[in-house]
């Protein structure tokens, strides 16, 4: 496996372990995926997905340095869910050289919406 599949695989064990079980009063109904997107090139990968229950993940990555004795895997990314209140709260984070850095950040769902279409713009261009 390669050093992308092996940080891939890790920083999706890491958020799912960070993602809180959601009280909701449609307990029992069936998610859906409502938009995914994959994209894996030789120095670099791009996915983001979101659920129907306000779920969603994005993150990009990509090698630097290639072929020095500096090279390092690059990450940026977020994921986040709405509360039972339609608060979103976001985890958006990095991780490289200075390791791993997550900011956790709330919002009421009309900003959250505009911020997260600010962020995807810059994201994936």
């Amino acid at each position: 496996m390669n050093l992308i599949g092996v940080v891939v695989s890790l920083g999706t064990l890491l958020a799912l372990s960070k993602c809180a079980p959601m009280e909701s009063s449609d307990a029992g109904q069936d998610t859906e995926l409502l938009n995914y997107e994959s994209v894996h090139g030789q120095e670099m990968y791009r996915f983001k997905y979101e659920t129907s229950d306000g779920q969603f993940r994005e993150e990009v990555g990509m090698l630097v340095n290639v072929g020095t004795p500096e090279q390092e895997l690059m990450l940026m990314g977020q994921y986040g869910y709405k509360n039972k209140d339609g608060t979103m709260v976001m985890v958006m984070y990095t991780s490289g050289k200075k390791g791993y850095r997550a900011r956790t950040v709330t919002r009421n769902a009309r900003d959250a919406d505009l911020r997260m279409k600010a962020f995807l713009s810059l994201l994936m261009g």
